[in-house]
């Protein structure tokens, strides 16, 4: 058993300004029987994200039948927590007249290189428009968060109740004169998915002796009821990767040795990465892994397929 990859299947052509490469950090949902749409983010001319979508073929995702015209959720207002760029997060499906986009959004700050922290929009006409539900984070900072919490994944458990997972942030690492941000995976519980208390989360994931950063934290639950989650790290010598972990319960995770998407050959859009993947299975029981290459995105959206033994 192991994943297909299929290649890369979008990256904005950059005839609109808002959407000049990339698409970031996507996030898959089946809208109906014969869709899947895909939310990720676009850059502009300046690398500012804006969150967009493209609707694909549920059976063949390699087929795109829809792009969006323009961004369903744009900067934030001057001076608020995104309004320097916005990527996924998660959408989830609360009822057939609610779908929430939990995002991060980016600020610029005089003395350090960003900040990021997680906001909630809502959709009631099946994802073709958003809005904020509160211009402040739903996921602020704290001690352990002080320049991101970032949430990349949530699901709604049994009791009613959810349980996100996330990534933090308090420091940088300085690499060859560059300063990039370190952070690690923690997961916490809310009682309706809009309400978290910060000082309940729990540390799930650290970086490894080789490793300066791990996150981005994409969570699924398996039919046995277990869980896996994929998160995406980087080495002190710039290796970026993914990597899978299983758990029993959605808290306690294994890091596994799977290698699920190897690099593409040299000059190939997913020579250098493959990250932030990102896993759905349709209602006809097809799995894919929707994943970003080179530069954490610049080269676009490619898929991969679960093939059965």
């Amino acid at each position: 058993m192991t994943w297909k990859k299929e290649g890369p299947i979008f990256c904005p052509n950059g005839e609109q300004d808002w959407a000049q490469n990339s698409f970031m950090t996507p996030c898959p949902w089946q809208r109906d029987t014969g869709t899947i749409r895909v939310f990720g983010g676009m850059r502009d001319g300046s690398g500012i994200s804006r969150i967009g979508w493209i609707d694909v073929d549920a059976r063949d995702p390699k087929k795109v039948l829809e792009v969006s015209a323009a961004p369903v959720l744009d900067l934030g207002a001057p001076g608020m927590f995104d309004d320097n760029g916005v990527i996924l997060g998660d959408v989830l499906e609360v009822s057939k007249d609610e779908l929430r986009l939990y995002y991060v959004g980016f600020q610029l700050v005089e003395k350090a290189k960003f900040l990021a922290f997680t906001g909630v929009a809502v959709s009631r006409d099946r994802g073709d428009s958003f809005e904020r539900l509160q211009p402040t984070p739903v996921i602020d900072r704290c001690p352990e968060g002080t320049f991101i919490g970032a949430l990349h994944s949530i699901a709604r458990l049994p009791d009613g109740s959810y349980r996100a997972w996330i990534s933090r942030g308090r420091g940088w690492q300085e690499i060859d004169g560059r300063k990039f941000p370190q952070y690690d995976c923690w997961t916490l519980t809310s009682p309706d998915g809009l309400r978290f208390d910060n000082a309940e989360a729990l540390p799930i994931i650290a970086p490894n002796a080789s490793e300066y950063r791990i996150g981005r934290p994409r969570a699924n639950q398996l039919p046995d009821g277990s869980w896996e989650l994929r998160a995406t790290s980087d080495t002190l010598s710039k290796q970026y990767e993914s990597f899978r972990f299983t758990s029993p319960d959605g808290v306690n995770f294994t890091r596994t040795t799977d290698c699920e998407l190897p690099r593409g050959q040299a000059g190939e859009w997913d020579s250098e990465m493959t990250c932030y993947p990102a896993h759905i299975e349709t209602a006809d029981g097809n799995r894919f892994l929707l994943y970003n290459g080179n530069d954490m995105g610049r080269t676009g959206l490619g898929l991969a397929r679960w093939q059965a033994p």
